[in-house]
């Protein structure tokens, strides 16, 4: 017989505001895709991990709510996955995926936090989380989190800091349609007009990640202008890093395809691209 276990599909924008001297809440970016598949967490309170991908195949482990695996395949139902970082040491089972979350983000508190039965702060509360929690999230609505709560759910509101958070990430979704781009570096100002690299900056940059922060150096200052006269403004990290900073100190990693997901080997390629659009390399004789 099944075990109760809210689970939800999960298509979550989330991001850490950093700002500065407030302590606050981190919702804390999906890890992506690793060495061995992407990272999973058990929602029920004991999740069997069975040879073959069925109900009476033989058990060969018991996962537990909040123990993380990797998954590396899912079929039918059934989530294929790895049970230790260790590949030599590791089990390689079949889970049934109603009761996980592959690639989840998470929340942890910073203080003493409700979490409501529902999406009013009048509603019942259902727990008091102590700081430094750590949750997975079910599903980002907008002013509340869905929580996961050992096989049940609970709503958490978010903090000021976090709705403009949210705001932030939605506007870089929305960048498009720019007609110019200038770039303000300690060394001097530099203009982008041209399609193919305005572009570029759409497509990298309208899909950044959130990320925690970044120990980047952010001397550089990059306005977007759109056709429709809207303007973003970022502080564009002037190594090779691929991160820019906004306004409310939110940190984002720009890039594409599989680079996109590898959150934390922030130097690539891709962020020696973006410098080379204006003319300039990320040496510090270019910038400074």
């Amino acid at each position: 017989m099944k075990k109760a276990c809210t689970f939800f599909l999960v298509l979550i924008l989330s991001v850490l505001c950093n700002a500065a001297n407030i302590s606050q809440a981190e919702i804390l970016p999906a890890h992506g895709e690793g060495q061995i598949g992407y990272q999973a967490v058990v929602l029920c309170e004991s999740l069997t991990v069975r040879q073959e991908r069925s109900a009476s195949s033989k058990s060969v482990k018991t996962l537990h709510y909040g123990d993380t695996f990797a998954v590396q395949d899912s079929w039918d139902g059934w989530a294929s996955c790895f049970t230790s970082d260790d590949v030599d040491a590791g089990q390689t089972g079949w889970v049934n995926s109603d009761y996980i979350i592959i690639n989840p983000t998470w929340y942890r508190t910073d203080e003493a936090t409700p979490v409501y039965a529902w999406d009013d702060r009048m509603a019942p509360k259902v727990a008091l989380l102590s700081k430094d929690t750590t949750l997975p999230i079910l599903k980002d609505d907008g002013e509340w989190l869905i929580v996961s709560l050992r096989g049940a759910s609970g709503w958490i509101y978010k903090n000021a800091a976090d709705r403009l958070a949210t705001d932030t990430a939605e506007a870089i979704r929305l960048i498009s349609n720019l007609n110019r781009a200038e770039l303000i570096t300690p060394k001097g100002t530099y203009t982008l007009s041209d399609e193919a690299g305005l572009q570029w900056i759409e497509e990298n940059f309208s899909i950044a990640q959130p990320i925690v922060s970044a120990g980047c150096p952010f001397d550089a200052t990059l306005t977007l202008y759109s056709a429709d006269g809207k303007m973003i403004i970022l502080q564009v990290a002037t190594d090779s890093c691929r991160n820019f900073r906004t306004e409310d100190g939110s940190f984002f990693a720009y890039g594409d395809g599989d680079e996109a997901l590898r959150l934390y080997d922030s130097t690539s390629s891709i962020g020696e691209k973006f410098w080379s659009l204006f003319g300039l390399t990320n040496k510090y004789e270019d910038i400074y």
